[in-house]
């Protein structure tokens, strides 16, 4: 079950300002720079960070899901081939050590 965080990640008091918080940050940094050894062109993804609680056999831990999902071809919807670059890739980094796992 996940469970929603009381402060949010991110904030968008306009909509060309976006505030994001240091540690959703740290999460997306630690995406993108795996994601840029790649070779695949971010300009071509959209991007979306999400805060979750994962369970497992050793209890619960807080993680932030990073997801770069291809975008949608021009005049496309959304099944089958209808992204520009097939594929998406999600990265999931644990907030008590910010590792990726």
């Amino acid at each position: 079950m996940e469970k929603a965080n009381p402060e949010p990640m991110c904030q968008i008091p306009s909509p060309s300002v976006i505030f994001i918080d240091g540690n959703a940050m740290r999460a997306l940094k630690i995406a993108y720079d795996d994601f840029a050894n790649s070779g695949k062109d971010v300009r071509e993804f959209t991007i979306t960070i999400s805060e979750k609680t994962k369970e497992n056999k050793n209890g619960s831990n807080e993680i932030f899901s990073v997801m770069f999902m291809g975008k949608l071809s021009p005049g496309k919807r959304g099944l089958g081939n209808a992204n520009r670059v097939p594929g998406s890739v999600t990265y999931f980094i644990s907030k008590r050590g910010m590792e990726n796992y």
